[in-house]
Formats: C-alpha cells, structure tokens, sequence
C-alpha cells in the first residue's frame, strides 16, 4: 500500500502537468525579460538532465525563434556537462553558429535568462506536436553545426571502423530509459537485429552502441554471422545510474554523447530503443532509414521517436502501442521500400 502511494507521487511530480504548474513563476519572468530585448531570444541553459534532452530545448528555442521572428542568442552551462561553476558554455564548446549573428548583438544590450528546465520556457505545449523530423532537421543545421574538432573526429573514426551504407548501426538505451521507454528483452531486441539483417543482405557489418556494458557483451555473443564493431565509448552506466548522472568529467561525456550520435548517423540503417541520442541520428541525417523496437510511454511520448513510431505504426496498420510481431515486420518492409 505505501509503495504504491510511493508510485504514485512520483508519477505525479514526473507528469508535464505537475511540472508546468510548478514552473509557472520562472516560465512568466523568462518571458517578460526576453521581450524586454524585442527581436532577440537570449538564454543561458543550466538544465540537469541528458546531453540530447538540452538539445531538445535548443531545438524548441529555435523554433520559436523563426515563429516570432526573433534571433535567438543560446548557451548552456551547468556542472553535468560544463563545470560546477558555471563559467564553461559546453554548447559552444561543442556546436559552431552557422548564421553570422548581426551587428546589433551586443553582450551589454542583451538580457539573457537563467533557464533550469524545460518547463520554464514553456515551448513544449506550444510546439512539440508541430514538429517533423525533415523541418527540424533543416532547423537545427540552419542555425548550428558541430564544431570542426567534432566533425574530424567523426571523420577519423568512421574511416577507422569502416563505417557507411553497409553498417547496420544498433542503439540499445537502458539504465533509467524504462521510466520513458516500454522495455524490450535482450532477447527479443537481438532477433529483431538479426531479421533486419536477414531482410537487408546489403548489411554487411554491424556498429554497436549501449550505455549498458552488460547489454553490450550479451550482443557480442549473439550469432549474427557479420562483423560486430563498438562504439569507442570510455564512460558507461553504474547498474542503473545514467551516465551523465554518475560524476564523470562534464565536457568529456558530453562529447562521447554527440560523437556516438553522430557516428551513428554515418550508417545505412539503426535498430533503435527510445532514446533522445540516436533519435538525434534522424535530426543529422534525416535519410537514415530507422526501426524503433519498442515504443515511448504515453506519458513520455515525445518527438522525435514519437514521430518514428506513430509513421512505421500508420504505415503498419497498427496502433501506435504496438509492439507485435507483425507490426515490426511492417517497419523493415516500409524501411526497405
């Protein structure tokens, strides 16, 4: 009975409701200070949550932004992926500015808001259902880019691995995901893999990447009859503490997570769990062909997996919370159309 209570409360305090309700205060006085610099939106993002969901609030800023008609001026810091002091702006650190910001941009004539949460800019409600991968995608390149030390190292890698329109890459998301993500067994996950392979002979190799090293040597046993390449990856998960949850050097954590993103985003196919990172695969490479194997929660049924798998559902036939045998046979034929 009391753990049941447990639940419930935490639930609550996890809904968008609650949240936004809570966030009500900082959301009114972020709002009446960004219309004080009128045609410009300036934020400095302190948000403790992963590397990919601040990039979600990047990507929302910015979709304001073109709605408004407003510049938009962002930054993020913060002791996860900066420095516990705040002076490191790890998204700069990480992204370049595609577009030249205009004169009128002056440091001393920019009112800049502290943003803790995503609540406090209250974007979502307004936005999240108005996205598609292909437009934000435009979006997000349109405005930024990743560094040119990023960039290389992708390069670097990807030569190194051999990787390209043969390589099946495979992303398993687990610690905490399964508060967000119906869960599918190791097992279950490695047969879909394997009849992705069997249904597209064009794969000839396979890139693995989890944040679970357990998971990762459960796939290396798996007989799939092609190459097995990891993802080079010196941070992982502690049992069920997420990475960027469990201490490790903020910019270092930060980078392997945009390096694995994009790494996958260099290969011809992804086998996916709900997760923000390889979703952002899509975001980099919106022509990558992309199976879900198993659905977001309701209550975490965000874009960008909530678009892949709503799309491989309508073109299944099937409800969206569907997880049959049938419904992801549906998703390999429409991905090798």
């Amino acid at each position: 009975m009391y753990g049941d209570v447990l639940d419930l409360v935490r639930k609550i305090r996890r809904s968008e409701g609650f949240k936004y309700f809570v966030g009500t205060p900082a959301r009114l006085a972020v709002h009446t200070r960004q219309r004080l610099n009128k045609d410009v939106f300036s934020i400095d993002i302190y948000e403790v949550s992963g590397f990919f969901s601040v990039l979600q609030m990047v990507l929302f800023v910015l979709m304001h932004c073109e709605t408004k008609h407003l510049t938009p001026r962002i930054s993020a810091r913060g002791k996860i992926y900066g420095d516990p002091d705040g002076k490191v702006d790890w998204f700069s650190e990480l992204f370049e500015t595609v577009q030249k910001p205009r004169a009128a941009l002056q440091p001393g004539q920019i009112r800049t808001s502290k943003v803790n949460d995503l609540v406090h800019l209250g974007l979502r409600n307004k936005y999240e259902k108005k996205l598609r991968i292909e437009s934000a995608s435009k979006l997000f390149l349109s405005h930024y880019r990743p560094a040119a030390h990023i960039a290389e190292e992708v390069a670097a890698i990807s030569q190194a691995l051999e990787l390209g329109e043969s390589t099946l890459a495979v992303h398993y998301r687990g610690t905490d995901k399964r508060l967000e993500a119906e869960t599918i067994s190791w097992e279950r996950f490695c047969t879909l893999v394997a009849s992705v392979l069997d249904s597209h002979p064009h794969l000839t190799s396979i890139f693995i990447s989890s944040d679970e090293p357990e998971f990762i040597d459960y796939f290396l046993d798996w007989p799939f009859g092609v190459c097995v390449k990891v993802a080079p990856a010196k941070y992982l998960a502690s049992g069920n503490v997420p990475v960027h949850f469990a201490g490790y050097p903020g910019l270092e954590i930060a980078r392997e997570a945009l390096l694995t993103c994009l790494l996958l985003s260099n290969c011809g196919f992804l086998v996916k769990t709900p997760s923000y990172l390889s979703a952002w695969s899509k975001i980099f490479n919106p022509a990558l062909p992309v199976v879900l194997a198993s659905p977001p929660r309701r209550d975490a049924f965000w874009f960008p997996d909530s678009e892949l798998w709503t799309e491989a559902a309508v073109h299944a036939g099937a409800a969206g919370d569907s997880i049959g045998e049938e419904f992801v046979a549906a998703q390999l034929t429409t991905n090798a159309e």
